[in-house]
């Protein structure tokens, strides 16, 4: 059961890197009831730690390319388990409204059209039309707060 110091210690951690002892300190309890519950936020799957790092695309001469599609539900299955083995997506989720799915590709900044060509060629072998297929190009990110 989630309680409220496991949102304070969720919340902290995504402010920045914290030992466990700071983060004891921010939340008022021992470093010993932070690590455990931490490792029993990563078992239930609420955080996953490890190390992230978004680049400056346009430094590297890549583009993230989102596309969003309007898929037939028989078919969504089928496409995301797909797209889950495929090393450009880096982001990928199954959404209401527009678009049921929609996810991320990383490419040369020049090869954009092959990539976006390659996800219809792709979704073709598959058997699978999208009743909507929606592409946009993003040259930079900018990091953005997701803490509750």
């Amino acid at each position: 059961m989630i309680d409220d110091l496991d949102r304070k210690i969720v919340r902290y951690m995504c402010e920045g890197g914290h030992s466990y002892a700071e983060l004891a300190k921010l939340c008022g309890v021992s470093r010993s009831t932070v690590q455990r519950r931490i490792n029993e936020l990563e078992r239930l799957r609420v955080i996953k730690r490890g190390m992230t790092t978004f680049p400056n695309f346009e430094k590297l001469d890549l583009s993230a390319v989102i596309i969003g599609m309007d898929l037939n539900p028989r078919d969504q299955d089928k496409v995301v388990s797909f797209l889950k083995t495929q090393h450009s997506v880096k982001f990928l989720w199954t959404t209401f409204g527009t678009h049921n799915v929609v996810f991320t590709i990383l490419c040369d900044k020049e090869s954009v059209g092959m990539c976006i060509y390659n996800v219809r060629e792709a979704l073709e072998k598959l058997g699978v039309t999208p009743t909507r297929f929606d592409a946009s190009v993003s040259i930079t990110w900018e990091k953005t707060d997701i803490c509750p």
